[in-house]
């Protein structure tokens, strides 16, 4: 048995926190849990502490915690600016002396830390600077320590889905065999969907887009009628029967909203003065599956339109998810950011 790894994805919607063992060449998780992120996020007292609760509670004896955050402009926040190449030295100064730029108050309330997006042939780079409230990583810290974890790795979930892409392009089965082609990866999450535009040698696209799908939560609540006390109904999965969210008068605004962001940032990547051949999309989230996004999507293209191939790279075992009371099992499809972050922190 290899080292084991927990990784927390701390999403809009829900949290899930995977603990994985890497056997036979890929990554199983075996111990986990699922529960709904507070509206205000890291902001609410409550998510670390029932984040606190869940840890503790998996079936594990130590190893290694990885932490994905998103983005929530208050607490967790993240920009690009375009600087000077030099050494590592040289770049920490001058992103240190421009963090104002990133943080508009109480920089030293925040850990921060950077990475070059593309090195320009001008002498120039673009830079990615993230920062996360110092006290949530106190916290995080100390939660791990008391469960015999070491917190080895944070990132953003949206640089987890990039890794997703990346992984992809370096695979033999399912990578791109010419510089002029272009993969897309969309995950689609409770309140957003990541989008990553990738070539064989070069990140092009990665932006984070919001929809309001998760309106949908309340609204078939309100209208489950006697399926509301039926125990073999769950509310999570009416969204994915069409069924039931086309009698929903918002749907196809909701889903208008979503498929034109998504056709808009791949249209916007491979398009310009670099043009680029889209060869195919791939789907991945909790939410993907809503009805008709892909094949909306996939209209616009005119290419083919895949379920990511996570079953390739990650392997859930049966009965090994905490869930709360009417939830769905959770398909691999909702630890698609985890894979990421195992393939990003190693």
């Amino acid at each position: 048995m290899g080292e084991c790894i927990v990784v927390a994805d701390f999403g809009l919607g829900r949290t899930k926190i995977g603990a994985y063992r890497k056997t036979n060449g890929k990554y199983e998780l075996f111990s986990g849990s699922i529960f709904d992120t507070p509206e205000g996020g890291l902001g609410e007292p409550e998510t670390l502490q029932t984040f606190s609760l869940a840890l503790e509670k998996l079936a594990v004896k130590g190893g290694q915690l990885y932490a994905l955050f998103p983005r929530d402009e208050k607490n967790v926040v993240c920009g690009e600016a375009n600087y000077p190449m030099g050494s590592g030295k040289e770049i920490e100064r001058i992103i240190k002396n421009n963090l104002s730029s990133f943080i508009p108050e109480e920089e030293d309330q925040f850990h921060y830390d950077w990475r070059l997006l593309e090195a320009y042939s001008s002498g120039q780079g673009r830079f990615q600077v993230a920062a996360i409230r110092s006290s949530y990583m106190d916290m995080l810290h100390e939660m791990a320590e008391r469960k015999h974890l070491k917190l080895r790795y944070a990132d953003l979930n949206e640089n987890a889905v990039e890794n997703l892409a990346k992984l992809l392009c370096r695979n033999s089965k399912y990578g791109i065999s010419s510089t002029g082609d272009a993969t897309a990866v969309v995950e689609v999450g409770h309140k957003s969907a990541k989008i990553v535009v990738v070539t064989k040698d070069r990140l092009i696209q990665n932006e984070t887009v919001s929809h309001n799908l998760y309106r949908l939560d309340k609204i078939l609540a309100g209208n489950m009628g006697d399926m509301e006390n039926d125990p073999g109904v769950s509310p999570e999965l009416l969204k994915m029967n069409p069924s039931y969210v086309n009698k929903v008068s918002q749907y196809q605004s909701f889903l208008g909203a979503l498929s034109t962001e998504v056709i808009r940032v791949i249209k916007q990547s491979i398009s310009g003065e670099n043009r680029y051949h889209l060869t195919n999309i791939y789907f991945t989230g909790g939410l993907y599956k809503i009805p008709q996004l892909v094949s909306t999507v996939k209209d616009s293209f005119d290419v083919p339109c895949f379920a990511y191939p996570l079953s390739d790279f990650l392997q859930v075992n049966d009965n090994c998810i905490s869930r709360g009371n009417r939830k769905p099992y959770p398909t691999p499809d909702v630890f698609a950011a985890s894979l990421g972050a195992l393939i990003g922190g190693n």
